[in-house]
């Protein structure tokens, strides 16, 4: 039996109040995880507290690290100020590309300042390039972490890639990283997630606007185990 994950991405959303009600909502009914699951959630830094060491349901991630260690860097989050807090870092979704202009170069010492404190990087890639990139920029990364393939055209866009194609995407990249599990993210709810799960490449899933609603995240999960 493959192991399996499913990360929780809020994104730039939830009030303080509006997360710690979320967290009372999911821990009360989420089924009991099976050991080859592991619940990523991956909520924005300010919440990361609320969430971090309070279950054995689910490990706690951040959305974004800094590719500096501590220092003058004023607005960045080191990876050695949160190495006790969490067990995962999502590092160069779409969006950061996109609205913030991370390179293969940034995203690549950012799973190097991961890597170093002991948390696993999840790596987003959108195409072969930056597979490859990341190959050649950080080739540590093959023995360490996850890979989060998002196809652009899926990323909050409510329509999925079909799970053959995502399947087909992952042999590829497991030419490169063959050890490394993938997972595929882009509009996955809890009506297709089983489709996505039960592919042999695939080792899991991204899950985006479904995350935000405590019951559809449930849902989502209950389908997984199913």
């Amino acid at each position: 039996m493959k192991n399996l994950f499913i990360l929780g991405n809020w994104k730039s959303n939830k009030t303080t109040a509006e997360a710690v009600l979320w967290q009372q909502s999911f821990v009360k009914n989420v089924p009991p995880i099976l050991d080859n699951v592991t619940i990523i959630l991956c909520p924005a830094y300010h919440h990361v507290s609320l969430f971090a060491h309070k279950s054995n349901t689910y490990a706690t991630g951040v959305q974004n690290i800094s590719p500096f260690d501590m220092g003058a860097y004023t607005g960045e989050v080191a990876a050695s100020m949160v190495k006790d807090d969490v067990t995962h870092a999502m590092i160069g979704h779409s969006e950061r590309r996109k609205h913030f202009g991370e390179t293969d170069e940034i995203v690549a010492e950012k799973v190097k300042r991961v890597i170093e404190v002991g948390i696993k990087p999840v790596v987003c890639v959108s195409n072969t390039e930056q597979i490859k990139q990341l190959n050649m920029l950080a080739p540590e990364f093959a023995k360490s972490g996850l890979l989060l393939y998002e196809p652009l055209f899926a990323i909050g866009s409510g329509t999925s890639d079909s799970p053959e194609n995502a399947n087909a995407a992952a042999m590829e990249i497991q030419q490169i990283f063959p050890t490394v599990p993938i997972l595929y993210g882009g509009s996955v709810t809890h009506e297709n997630v089983k489709g996505f799960t039960d592919q042999p490449y695939l080792s899991g899933v991204g899950v985006g606007g479904a995350s935000l609603d405590p019951d559809k995240f449930v849902s989502l999960i209950r389908a997984v185990l199913s």
